[in-house]
């Protein structure tokens, strides 16, 4: 089971944090925006500064994807360079 949490572009309203918690837990998104204006509130606004560290660390969804599965920018691996004085086995 993946235990990342992400951002999602699909769905989102300020920059998809609430989106992807309810992609993850498999929730609908308009419930976990009640509930987070619920617990801002009743947290005297803790929330909104929480929403905004996750806003600004959590990476997108397409982006986890794209490292998992090879799809983002190519990387070159740093062959190591050979000695044409080394000895075949030493």
């Amino acid at each position: 089971m993946n235990t990342k949490f992400y951002k999602l572009r699909r769905n989102r309203m300020v920059s998809g944090v609430l989106a992807g918690l309810s992609d993850k837990w498999k929730l609908d998104v308009t419930l976990v925006r009640f509930l987070f204006s619920i617990f801002t509130v009743a947290n005297f606004g803790i929330g909104v500064i929480i929403y905004i560290i996750l806003a600004s660390i959590l990476p997108t969804k397409e982006e986890i994807e794209a490292e998992m599965y090879g799809t983002g920018p190519r990387k070159r691996k740093e062959a190591e360079a050979i000695d044409d004085n080394d000895g075949w086995f030493w």
